[in-house]
C-alpha cells in the first residue's frame, strides 16, 4: 500500500488519515460532517482534505439532504 498523503507542507511531518468532524459554513449556517477522512500531521496537527472528499461534501450540500441529528451551540461575545 502506497503513502496516501505527502509530508506536511507546513512542518514536513508525517500525515496520517483519521476520521474526524469537519465544520463547514454553507449559506450562513455552520454545519458539521462527522467521520470525514482527513489527513492530519502527527507533528503539528495541520489538516489536509483530499479534493475528492471536498467534492463529495459539496455534492452532499448541493443535494439538500437532511442532517442525521441537530445540536445547539452556545455563542459568546468576545469583549
Amino acid at each position: 500500500m502506497g503513502k496516501e498523503y505527502s509530508d506536511c507542507y507546513y512542518c514536513g511531518g508525517f500525515v496520517e488519515e483519521r476520521l474526524i468532524p469537519r465544520e463547514v459554513r454553507w449559506k450562513g449556517q455552520l454545519l458539521i460532517f462527522e467521520n470525514v477522512p482527513i489527513g492530519v500531521c502527527t507533528q503539528c496537527g495541520e489538516k489536509v482534505v483530499k479534493p475528492k472528499v471536498a467534492k463529495e461534501i459539496d455534492h452532499l450540500l448541493e443535494g439538500n439532504i437532511q442532517p442525521t441529528k441537530t445540536i445547539q451551540v452556545p455563542v459568546y461575545q468576545y469583549a
